[in-house]
């Protein structure tokens, strides 16, 4: 794109073989769409699109945000196609408003990603270090992957049957995991758990993991695996039908998870064979 480029005032469509990097800042007012074998790189500048963004017809595509300089905005939903890529290469924080639907796995680079403005959802596989969700309700549909933080003013939401593993701290302000099947795994070291309601949780990986003031229930399983402990400072509680299981790789002992006598009806389990 030559120099001077700064406002598209409707869609911006790449087709073709063609590849082009942002050379100023780009403001897209309509819809972003990068077709099969084409890459689009935004540089070290400001870039926004106002409508949705598309990467990819089906076999390739490409958008790859080289450079963290400069505020990135993706307003309308974000749809990556089979076969393309979403490439973060420059770590660039980044701003969604409209969700983000995802074919291939999205991995999302180190910089903070940043949901707002809208209810919103992430549908497929996400891999991202850093979610802040500020105000509005993110909704996991599939599967999401936070090694570092998950935070925010406002809440994350798991569906039926989506998986959250959450590698670092969760200060998020509201964490509903209610639905049916779900689970949150806490698969770090030493993290505190977020008090909420789970339908599964696991704690994992190693370190102890605390229940923090306030009421933490878990309605179907707690799994205790890896070599994680748990350790208590709020209250725990178990649904009716609840079950504890132990499914660690070493030898394990009981901590502030069990509670005495357990009264859910799916028991304990020890599933651990060492």
């Amino acid at each position: 794109m030559q120099t001077g480029t700064t406002a598209i005032g409707g869609n911006l469509i790449l087709s073709g073989t063609v590849s082009t990097t942002t050379v100023a800042g780009l403001s897209i007012t309509g819809n972003l769409n990068t077709g099969n074998g084409t890459t689009l790189t935004a540089a070290g500048f400001a870039f926004t699109v106002t409508g949705t963004t598309t990467i990819g017809g089906g076999t390739s595509g490409t958008l790859n945000i080289s450079s963290a300089t400069g505020a990135k905005l993706f307003t309308g939903l974000v749809t990556i196609a089979a076969g393309a890529n979403w490439n973060n290469s420059g770590n660039s924080p980044l701003e969604f408003r409209g969700g983000i639907t995802t074919t291939p796995a999205f991995t999302g680079g180190s910089g903070e990603h940043t949901f707002t403005t809208n209810a919103q959802a992430l549908t497929g596989t996400f891999t991202i270090p850093s979610v802040t969700v500020t105000t509005i309700a993110l909704t996991n549909n599939n599967s999401l992957t936070v090694a570092t933080a998950l935070a925010g003013t406002g809440g994350l939401t798991q569906s039926s049957g989506a998986t959250l593993n959450i590698g670092g701290t969760c200060t998020i302000a509201t964490h509903t995991a209610t639905a049916t099947d779900n689970l949150v795994n806490y698969d770090g070291g030493v993290q505190t758990v977020h008090a909420s309601t789970y339908y599964n949780l696991t704690l994992s990986g190693t370190g102890a993991k605390t229940f923090p003031a306030g009421t933490t229930t878990v309605n179907n399983i707690l799994s205790m695996e890896g070599t994680a402990t748990a350790t208590l400072t709020g209250t725990l509680t178990y649904g009716g039908s609840a079950t504890l299981q132990y499914k660690g790789s070493g030898a394990q002992t009981t901590g502030g998870e069990f509670i005495t006598p357990f009264t859910g009806s799916g028991g304990v389990k020890i599933n651990n064979t060492k």
